[in-house]
């Protein structure tokens, strides 16, 4: 547990290097994840830096994909590319940007911005992981305070339970 506090802390103080670096950002609601992604990456989720594409790995959505920060340095820190990249947070260019960007960070699963999409996008994942037999595998969704009054959220969770999802 000590250790997981640890990690909690660094990524909190990565979180606050490279918002104060960039110049913007929304380090609120990195700094008010850490836990949530530190027992994910660091305990929870089954995922290989090494193999980023493993077929067996559990999925993570950032809904809130202002939030970021918290993420990048987590991906940093579990080696899906070297530290030396968060000091590139928001630069043009870079592959770190303001929201993920599934094409261009190694390790960031989805896409996300949009508020209130990111249990849709979950539970579109944990179907087809489902059909292909993946049982094991999970998703996790990170979700905001600010788009849970969004109707699509709603709608999103009563999706979950008729169709017993029960890896999401």
């Amino acid at each position: 547990m000590k250790e997981l506090s640890e990690k909690a802390r660094k990524l909190r103080v990565d979180i606050l290097e490279m918002t104060t670096r960039a110049g913007s950002g929304h380090p609120g609601g990195s700094l008010s994840s850490a836990e949530i992604i530190t027992a994910l990456y660091f305990n929870k989720m089954k995922h290989d830096p090494k193999n980023p594409n493993w077929e067996q790995r559990d999925r993570f959505v950032l809904s809130k994909g202002h939030s970021c920060p918290v993420v990048y340095a987590a991906l940093a820190e579990t080696g899906y590319f070297p530290r030396e990249k968060l000091k590139t947070l928001r630069k043009l260019g870079s592959m770190l940007q303001g929201h993920p960007d599934a094409k261009r960070t190694p390790g960031a699963e989805f896409s996300t911005g949009s508020l209130g999409l990111g249990l849709s996008h979950g539970n579109g994942v944990a179907i087809a992981l489902r059909d292909k037999g993946l049982v094991d595998s999970r998703v996790y969704v990170l979700m905001g305070d600010g788009e849970l009054q969004e109707g699509q959220v709603w709608e999103a969770a009563t999706t979950t339970a008729h169709r017993k999802l029960n890896n999401v």
